[in-house]
């Protein structure tokens, strides 16, 4: 018995040891807590907008895996009522104390005309004064985003002690010692981007991080759910307009000089459910038509608009088809596809590619396509400039598929992507019989090339939803990510990525909405009621400006596959 009770004795003193020698190490584990407070804001206008950007931003720079998390702003949001702006060192102190945080970033950013004023502070929850400071002066927002990206390095190198940080802070200081020199060094402001920073927009990361945002514009809520968007010269006059597609609406918009102006909204249509929107200058005229894809009950019952004395005119309608305009993959202007539906499928039969013959859509020529693609999980690209297509295309199981021009398989992602929520109802073959049942639609890829240097890029968006996708009848998508993909001969490699969208991110396409001589990389996402039909909620559209390179064109690559 005196033996029995030494042994667990010693077990006991051995795990009490053990705990008190390994508390240390568990908690210096721990990453450390982040707060960024929202910026003050100093102006006769409002520039809220500007101040989310900088705490997006700054969030997308400093998380470290396993090291540094940035608090959400759903957490913080309940204590700046407790402690209301503006922040002093002080509330700042308390704010992050509350919140468990060891670092708190907070600040203000004026605007005076067209200037921009950025005031700065960090500081450790647990030691006294500030710890980093900057303050930035600029003519505008192209000149703020470099020097905030450099503060969010000071940060992540002073504070955090992040390796990579700290070399690139090194970098920096001997590239300005031999600038000073007068030596030579990098020129132009998108070469001194750091290494994982995509040149299109400060917030599009190259490679294995995910990123919140700095440039771009957000539009106001926009009540109902938004299904489709497209981007285009509806009316020949040089300039592009913003189509938004609603569940049984289209809305025409120009956004010009900030202005976010309702052009007209077609509302007394056919009957049914607007599924996508696409716009392409398919009869050369100067003018890109609009294909609205809709679903009536089981059929398509699809229609046309051409914009005609200021407003959209039915050029057809009662179409069976389903449509998808791409940049034809062979050089300038669009492709039109289409495909029809039956009773017990809602895709059906081959995808064609349209053209006009006498004013009507004509089916010009079946397309040579992998039996799993159809008129919304495809794109045909000429991945490599070498003048042979390929398609790519999601599916059967939301894996990403190449295949080559035999229609052969030739890759397929380890990731899953384009899943979405939308889905069509239809009579499915039961024995003899017919059940209703639903198809969920994958969201649509899209074609691009960037760079310009004759190999084509594919868009793709992957999705986060609450209790994943295997529930039959409900995806609670809340979560997007775009992703750019490119072809290297062997794999589709990610270029760069945009922020994490909060929402269900429905569509996407890329074109000057803004009429500034720039493209800019559009989407839509609704955030849902999940109530009876979840058919309720609001909508945002996104666009982020980018900064396309020219590129020469490269030789091609494996022109065998």
């Amino acid at each position: 018995m005196k033996r029995s009770r030494f042994f667990w004795s010693v077990v006991a003193l051995l795990a009490v040891l053990s705990v008190a020698l390994t508390a240390p190490v568990a908690l210096s584990a721990a990453p450390k807590r982040v707060v960024i407070l929202p910026f003050t804001t100093n102006s006769q206008e409002d520039i809220s907008f500007l101040a989310k950007g900088l705490r997006d931003m700054l969030a997308s720079r400093l998380p470290w895996q396993d090291k540094v998390t940035v608090v959400e702003p759903d957490l913080v949001a309940p204590l700046l009522k407790k402690y209301p702006a503006p922040y002093t060192e002080a509330k700042a102190r308390e704010i992050g104390k509350e919140l468990s945080a060891q670092v708190v970033v907070y600040g203000s950013i004026t605007k005076l005309g067209s200037t921009i004023s950025v005031d700065a502070r960090v500081l450790k929850v647990d030691q006294p004064g500030q710890a980093l400071t900057a303050y930035v002066n600029a003519k505008d927002m192209d000149e703020v985003i470099p020097q905030i990206n450099q503060f969010a390095q000071r940060i992540n190198a002073e504070i955090f002690k992040r390796p990579d940080a700290i070399a690139a802070q090194n970098q920096a200081k001997e590239a300005t010692k031999v600038a000073s020199t007068g030596g030579s060094a990098d020129s132009g402001g998108l070469e001194k981007l750091p290494e994982n920073i995509s040149p299109l927009n400060p917030l599009f990361l190259k490679e294995l991080s995910g990123v919140e945002s700095d440039r771009y514009w957000r539009s106001p809520r926009l009540k109902g759910i938004v299904n489709s968007v497209a981007v285009g010269d509806i009316d020949g006059d040089g300039k592009n307009e913003l189509i938004i597609a609603f569940p049984n609406r289209v809305r025409f918009y120009r956004l010009t000089a900030g202005a976010f102006r309702l052009l007209y909204e077609f509302k007394d249509g056919p009957d049914g459910d607007y599924l996508f929107v696409d716009v392409g200058d398919i009869n050369d005229d100067g003018r890109a038509e609009v294909y609205v894809s809709n679903r009536l009950v089981s059929s398509n019952e699809s229609f046309v608009l051409e914009w005609q004395g200021g407003r959209p005119q039915m050029k057809e309608k009662g179409l069976p088809y389903s449509f998808r305009v791409q940049a034809s993959p062979m050089g300038k202007g669009d492709w039109l596809f289409a495909q029809r539906s039956a009773v017990d499928s809602p895709f059906f039969g081959p995808v064609y590619k349209m053209h006009y013959v006498n004013g009507k859509l004509e089916e010009e020529r079946a397309m040579n396509l992998p039996d799993t693609a159809m008129i919304f999980n495809f794109v045909v690209a000429d991945l490599n400039a070498s003048g042979r297509l390929y398609t790519v295309l999601v599916g059967p199981t939301m894996h990403l598929r190449v295949y080559n021009d035999k229609n052969e398989q030739i890759w397929i992602s380890g990731d899953t992507y384009n899943a979405s929520s939308k889905f069509l109802e239809y009579m499915e073959q039961q024995g003899t019989g017919y059940d209703s049942s639903w198809w969920y639609l994958y969201s649509r890829l899209y074609l691009t090339d960037m760079n310009n240097d004759g190999r084509q890029e594919i868009l793709c968006l992957q999705v986060k939803g609450r209790f994943g996708m295997v529930l039959t009848h409900t995806r609670m998508i809340y979560q997007g990510t775009i992703y750019s993909m490119s072809w290297n001969g062997l794999s589709m490699v990610e270029d760069w990525r945009t922020p994490r969208i909060q929402g269900d991110v429905v569509d996407y396409v890329i074109g000057d909405v803004g009429n500034v001589g720039r493209p800019a990389l559009v989407l839509a996402f609704t955030q849902k009621v999940f109530g009876g039909m979840m058919d309720k909620g609001v909508s945002n559209v996104v666009a982020f400006t980018l900064k396309p390179t020219t590129a020469n064109k490269k030789p091609p690559v494996n022109k065998g596959l």
